[in-house]
């Protein structure tokens, strides 16, 4: 139910950055009403992310605001102290992050950065903080949520981190939700679950949510409104049903048409040359996971079992799963950022290049783009002129659609669709023989995936490189891959041909995957948005 009276008005609203001087957010103008779920779209880079961190005042330090207003509950929140704002970050306005791993503190378990949000604006027991806790990561689908809470944030997937997160977000039941992405990290089964959480929460506390996302068959059907963002500007918007069916507007219209790209139809190369039987990586008996506790109360957690499988030179693979099922803990033991407890890993090609779901966990704070580009030569001892340097970066850039001109930039001045292909431009440097993408795409939009893709495909294709690509879009995974490994609680519970295993699943775990897929992206019926 949508009522009359606003939460939100954000009237006006301009800023850029210092050192820049251009524009990000141009005399922008848009309000949310009481119990309304609005949805806000474009490409990487048009000031989405940035929309919502001026709301919270959480905007970088090179940001600063250059007119209008943001009222909430008829308050200017451009006006407020960065003291009172902190009263009404996570009280009142909740704040769903894109990339979990920034807004969970790494030296706290997941128990002790979700207490710190209830004893920030609450008087309560420990005992009543724990059991709200617990009530609240069972809503978000952790099942054993005791475990959950002694985990530090790098004993959890992607995705469980995106779940921690949302929890965090809900626990105070705010009168606002901003949700930047909160489902790019998860996989269609969380992500339904997830999306339904939102919606109960807005219906049971007229809770209003600015929902930001890249997928637009999820915001036609998730959300009442709809707002279409270009280079700063907000260029079209209305009804959710009208607006994303029925689009007037020409770049709206381009959207749409972007975000119905099939894979198939994208001239893929992968696998197009047959590939040979010589092995770019071996798993053989696999057992890896985390050790938790400290003195002699160490216990070993074993999140992947007996793992064994083999990737060939010039093919891909794709791996899929449930969240928190071990593909990320599996990535890690691949490339030695954790010890195996047992088994072998042999990469008999050499070169392996990494491309992390979360890019911000590769991307120092405090150096620029052009630094980053460089950091892999300077490990591998790899010596460039300045010129030579520069020139490889910025081919490296143009590669992955960006251009030169962010060579400059830190990482707090990048969307999350541009850090993450700046990360991808990183694993390029090098020219790997093996590139294992987790996730390469949860950040992106549709046409930024679609080049992303064609990018990889043209690797594999001209230099032979074998890749696993992990992903929870199983549409790509169709069209991008020969084989596919499916995952379930640290176990391979299927694979084969991928035209075999997604067309004629053998296993539940497989059929779940599928159906939620389906549900997710089905059209909706036009009913569902006659809200008022």
């Amino acid at each position: 139910m949508i009522y009359a009276d606003y939460i939100l008005e954000v009237k006006d609203l301009s800023l850029d950055f210092k050192s820049e001087g251009d524009k990000i957010l141009n005399n922008i103008s848009f309000n949310i009403r009481k119990g309304e779920i609005l949805g806000l779209i474009g490409n990487s880079g048009c000031g989405k992310s940035m929309t919502a961190l001026s709301i919270l005042g959480l905007l970088p330090k090179d940001a600063r605001i250059l007119s209008g207003q943001v009222v909430f509950d008829k308050n200017d929140l451009l006006e407020k102290t960065d003291r009172q704002m902190r009263e009404v970050r996570g009280k009142d306005i909740g704040m769903i992050f894109q990339e979990p791993y920034t807004a969970l503190d790494p030296l706290k378990t997941v128990y002790k950065n979700l207490e710190e949000v209830l004893t920030e604006h609450e008087d309560l027991t420990r005992e009543v903080r724990r059991e709200m806790i617990g009530k609240m990561l069972e809503r978000v689908g952790f099942e054993n949520t005791g475990d959950i809470m002694k985990r530090y944030p790098h004993e959890l997937s992607g995705g469980q981190r995106q779940r921690v997160l949302i929890a965090g977000a809900c626990l105070l039941k705010p009168k606002l939700m901003i949700a930047d992405e909160p489902t790019s990290s998860l996989d269609t089964v969380t992500s339904m679950s997830i999306l339904e959480l939102i919606k109960s929460l807005c219906a049971e506390l007229r809770m209003s949510v600015l929902f930001i996302s890249h997928d637009l068959s999820i915001v036609g059907n998730f959300c009442d409104r709809v707002l279409v963002m270009k280079k700063g500007n907000i260029v079209d918007s209305g009804n959710a049903f009208d607006l994303l069916y029925n689009p007037q507007n020409p770049y709206t219209a381009e959207l749409l048409s972007n975000s119905r790209l099939d894979p198939k139809q994208l001239d893929l190369e992968f696998n197009k040359p047959s590939f040979s039987s010589e092995c770019a990586l071996k798993v053989t008996d696999l057992c890896a996971g985390y050790t938790s506790g400290n003195g002699f109360r160490k216990e070993r957690k074993e999140i992947i079992h007996n793992l064994s499988f083999k990737i060939l030179k010039g093919e891909v693979v794709g791996l899929i799963g449930s969240s928190g099922c071990g593909k990320t803990t599996l990535t890690r033991a691949i490339c030695g950022l954790i010890r195996p407890y047992s088994g072998t890993v042999t990469d008999t090609k050499g070169k392996l290049g990494v491309v992390f779901q979360d890019p911000i966990m590769c991307l120092n704070p405090a150096h620029t783009v052009m630094w980053h580009l460089a950091e892999p030569l300077r490990a591998n001892k790899i010596k460039m002129s300045k010129d030579e340097l520069k020139k490889a970066a910025v081919d490296a850039l143009v590669s992955v659609g960006l251009d030169e001109n962010i060579l400059g930039r830190h990482p707090s001045q990048l969307s999350g669709g541009q850090r993450q292909r700046v990360a991808i431009a990183m694993c390029l440097m090098l020219n790997p023989s093996l590139i294992i993408a987790d996730e390469p795409l949860s950040a992106l939009d549709t046409s930024s995936g679609a080049r992303i893709l064609k990018l990889l495909s043209q690797i594999n294709k001209e230099r032979g490189t074998s890749i696993l690509l992990i992903s929870h879009n199983l549409r790509v995974v169709r069209a991008a891959t020969t084989y596919v490994l499916v995952m379930d609680n640290g176990n391979i519970v299927e694979d084969g041909p991928t035209k075999n295993v997604l067309s004629h699943p053998k296993t539940e775990v497989t059929k779940k995957l599928l159906l939620a897929e389906t549900t997710l992206h089905m059209n909706p019926d036009r009913q569902q948005f006659m809200t008022e």
